[in-house]
């Protein structure tokens, strides 16, 4: 995504009511009233399990993320899946199936109405009761949506059979959710995990062995800071942000910023941080609005001196994805000095049920990506429940 356009993406997500679902790239986001290209769903069905090569041993596959018709396709950097049906600027039902890599890669599929509860025994596809489904063994978590849950595989095959040729799947005209684009999403990640034509495919079963599917890749492991840094105090940090704010103006100019001062002085979100023994992380505020700002994330000697700004790693996805971030700006940013984690979640609307958020761990010298999960589709999915596309090793406690 060029600058202007992540900057236009920004400014609207920021200033939009609390209501309203922006979008954060328009070019790259398929309208839930179009369908997706019919070359699309022609390329994920005319894929071979032999032109997918599986990453080396300690390689990082490419995170996918993209949208095939209604559903919702992505896969991390370890070629965990998910296929999820959500609506858009609603919430429905959500449909969410996962499955991990390798032969036996765990499954899950998840039905859920966000802030009601589910009943199995409603279930209706294409508005006619579906015994069968409702039939099989739904297992309720607990939480204040009470989702219904299947991990055994062959119960999620049988839901397969049966829900494939439907439309619609939900319990009443409220809580549904479209089944457009299923087939298609479920054939992109049997052929992204390399399982076509094995009799354990969610789609195009074969006799291919199983034990022809590749493991998953190894996860990441980043280092951590030798120690916690020193102390900044609060007047330093004021001292430092000021600084950094009148030195580096340029930049801030170039982005179109928000100027400083005034009633909403966004020079008040400003914030400094300790980083090592010598320097900090200084966050500028560019734009506010009314649930979220976006810095400009800079690292300056504690006295204020060599700064230098920062633009954070963002995951490689895929060639056919459809996201895409440079993070030259980031959303309601924070910092953990004690960690070294960077943070930031970036919310689509007020209540938070789409957006992405990103973690990078310092670990010593630079920041590395730890954690990216991203739903551009506001169906009510809290952003705990949003696909992750990046995810590393846990490592040992911070000092």
């Amino acid at each position: 995504m060029s600058n202007a356009a992540r900057k236009t993406v920004v400014l609207v997500g920021l200033l939009a009511s609390l209501g309203a679902c922006t979008q954060r790239d328009a070019a790259s986001r398929a309208p839930t009233a179009e369908p997706a290209s019919t070359s699309d769903i022609d390329a994920a069905s005319s894929v071979d399990a032999s032109d997918l090569k599986a990453s080396p041993a300690g390689t990082p596959a490419a995170p996918v993320y993209r949208t095939f018709r209604d559903v919702v396709v992505a896969c991390d950097n370890i070629r965990r899946c998910a296929a999820i049906g959500v609506n858009d600027s609603g919430s429905g039902l959500v449909l969410s199936l996962t499955r991990d890599a390798g032969a036996d890669g765990a499954q899950a599929l998840l039905l859920r109405a966000p802030w009601s509860d589910l009943d199995a025994s409603a279930l209706r596809l294409d508005a006619v009761a579906a015994p069968a489904i409702a039939g099989l063994p739904w297992q309720r978590d607990a939480g204040e949506s009470a989702a219904l849950r299947i991990e055994e595989p062959a119960a999620i095959a049988r839901f397969l059979d049966l829900a494939r040729d439907g439309t619609r799947l939900g319990v009443d005209q409220d809580r549904s959710v479209s089944l457009s684009g299923f087939n298609a999403a479920l054939l992109y990640i049997d052929a992204h995990q390399q399982r076509l034509d094995t009799p354990s495919a969610w789609t195009r079963r074969g006799e291919r062995d199983d034990a022809g599917v590749p493991a998953a890749p190894d996860l990441p492991v980043l280092a951590r800071p030798a120690s916690t840094p020193p102390a900044l105090s609060e007047a330093d940090a004021t001292r430092l942000t000021r600084s950094v704010r009148a030195s580096q103006s340029a930049a801030l100019r170039a982005q179109a910023c928000n100027a400083s001062g005034g009633e909403f002085d966004v020079a008040r979100q400003d914030a400094a941080y300790p980083l090592d023994a010598d320097h900090a992380l200084v966050f500028v505020t560019c734009y506010s609005g009314a649930y979220q700002a976006s810095s400009l994330v800079f690292r300056a000697a504690r006295d204020g001196s060599d700064v230098t700004r920062l633009t954070l790693p963002a995951p490689k996805l895929s060639d056919d994805s459809e996201a895409r971030e440079d993070f030259d700006l980031l959303v309601s940013p924070d910092f953990d000095p004690a960690t070294g984690t960077l943070a930031q979640y970036a919310k689509g609307r007020g209540i938070g049920d789409c957006g992405y958020q990103a973690n990078w761990q310092f670990d010593g010298e630079v920041f590395l990506l730890s954690h990216y999960a991203e739903m551009q589709r506001c169906g009510g999915l809290t952003a705990d429940a949003w696909p992750v596309l990046w995810r590393v090793a846990e490592s040992a406690d911070a000092p």
